[in-house]
Parts: structure tokens; C-alpha cells; sequence
């Protein structure tokens, strides 16, 4: 009767799939407190209307990029000083730091974030309420927000290459999980060219059709699955889906209807000139 050997035995026996690191998983963790904070600004803006800095979306979003920001900020400073060479020859340079790219463009979203608050709350002081929702300190935001969600992207994305190549890729899942909220973030940038009025317009298809597939093909391409895209698609619509769903089982009253009915009625032209 033939026996195996202990290499033969080591040769048959599954290979696990190395574990992401925390850091990845905590900036993700940031990026989709992100996506929800802000669909859920957006419901409670066009169902209450404007109301105070400390709403419980706003707090989601900025909890999230806090989490993100300082997250990254401690991968930095350990790669700085307690890693290893090996680890700090892959890392980016930055005013004597090191840290992953990822790392650095999740801290610069987060500073991003951080400046837009205090910016947004001059600007609605100064000028009222928003004529677009991309005003300049929303834009700021946006950007914040989109770079944080990338960084966490690049962060799995680099556990992926770093892998040995006899290895399934570690994060496969959660690359896919992190494309869709990408996806779902460059589909808030644009929600302004995707209300229903606006998808009978030319702009809106030349913008869709210029950004969403940009999207879909690079990402499907970089993960590990066949169907990439169509996964990325579908944790795209898996999230809006679920938000919608959710959110209507919590109505709420315009915090401006009182103050429009104590508002005097308009006269009319013949009122105003009296014949």
C-alpha cells in the first residue's frame, strides 16, 4: 500500500487565503459609513430641508472619514518607524513619512472633509441655501469622500499584488464590495444629471456614458472574478436598493411648513394697481 509523503501531502492540501489586514478593513468600514451618511443627507435635505450641522447623516460622514483619516494616519506612522525595511521599500515617500499610496490619498480625502465643514456652514450663513448641490464646499466634500472610498480600494488593491502568486488573492470579496461603493460615490457626484427630469436629456447620457462604464471595465479588469463588472453592478445596486428601501419606512415633515403658512398671501397685479 502506497503512502504520501509529507511534501505530497502539503502539495494536495488547500491553500487559505491570506487575511486582509485590519487597516484595510477599518478605512472600508469608514468608506461605507461614508456612502450611507451621505444618501441618507440627501433624503433628509429634500424630505425636512435644511436643519443643523449635527444630524445623525452628518455624523455618519464624518465619522467616517474620521475613521479613515486617523486609520491611515497610524499605518503611516508605523511604516515610518516600526516597520520593516522590506515593508518601507514599498511604501510612497511623503515629507520624510512612508506609507502606502492608498494610505495617503484616504488622508488627504479626510483633510479634504475636515475643511469642508467649517466652509460649508460660512457658506450657507452668507448665501442661504444651495441653488446645486455641487456648491464649492460641497465639492470640496465630494472630493474628500471620493478619495477616501478610492484610498480604501487601494488599500485591498495592494494586499492583491503583494500576494505570492500560488495564492488566491487576499480581499478578493471585499474588492469587489469596495468598487461598488466607488461606483455608488461617482454616482452621487452626478446625482445633479440623474433626476428623472434630467435622464430625458442628452447631458445626462454623454455624462453616464462617459463616466459609468470608465468605472465598471477598469475595476472588473483589476479583480479576480470573471464577471467582475457585472458583481461590481450589482453591490451598486444592492446599496441603493437597500437605502431606498429604508429609508422610506421613516417619514418626515418639512421643518419649514409652519413658517410658509404664516407667510402673507401675494397680492395680485390688480391689488397692487388699483384702477
Amino acid at each position: 500500500m502506497q503512502t504520501l509523503s509529507a511534501t505530497a501531502i502539503a502539495d494536495v492540501s488547500p491553500v487559505k487565503t491570506a487575511a486582509v489586514s485590519g487597516y484595510a478593513r477599518a478605512v472600508l468600514a469608514g468608506a461605507t459609513s461614508i456612502v450611507i451618511g451621505i444618501l441618507w443627507d440627501i433624503s433628509w435635505h429634500r424630505t425636512i430641508g435644511r436643519d443643523t450641522f449635527w444630524t445623525p447623516a452628518h455624523i455618519a460622514i464624518y465619522f467616517g472619514g474620521l475613521v479613515g483619516g486617523l486609520t491611515c494616519g497610524w499605518l503611516v506612522i508605523r511604516t515610518t518607524f516600526f516597520a520593516t525595511s522590506e515593508e518601507q521599500a514599498g511604501a510612497v515617500r511623503l515629507w520624510s513619512f512612508r506609507g502606502p499610496l492608498g494610505a495617503w490619498v484616504t488622508i488627504w480625502g479626510s483633510l479634504g472633509m475636515m475643511t469642508s465643514a467649517p466652509f460649508d456652514n460660512w457658506w450657507h450663513a452668507a448665501y442661504g441655501l444651495d441653488v446645486r448641490i455641487l456648491s464649492p464646499p460641497h465639492a470640496v466634500l465630494a472630493l474628500g469622500m471620493w478619495a477616501i472610498v478610492l484610498g480604501a480600494l487601494m488599500l485591498v488593491l495592494r494586499e492583491q499584488n503583494l500576494a505570492p502568486p500560488d495564492q488566491p488573492a487576499p480581499g478578493r470579496h471585499l474588492f469587489i464590495y469596495a468598487s461598488g461603493v466607488l461606483v455608488v460615490m461617482a454616482g452621487i457626484i452626478l446625482i445633479e444629471y440623474s433626476f428623472p427630469n434630467q435622464q430625458r436629456t442628452r447631458t445626462f447620457y454623454q455624462v453616464s456614458a462617459t463616466t459609468f462604464p470608465l468605472y465598471l471595465l477598469g475595476l472588473g479588469r483589476a479583480s479576480k472574478f470573471r464577471w467582475g463588472a457585472t458583481l461590481i453592478a450589482l453591490v451598486y445596486m444592492a446599496i441603493l436598493a437597500l437605502m431606498a428601501w429604508v429609508l422610506q419606512l421613516f417619514p418626515g415633515h418639512p421643518h419649514g411648513a409652519s413658517l410658509i403658512r404664516s407667510y402673507p398671501r401675494r397680492r395680485t397685479i390688480r391689488e397692487c394697481f388699483p384702477a
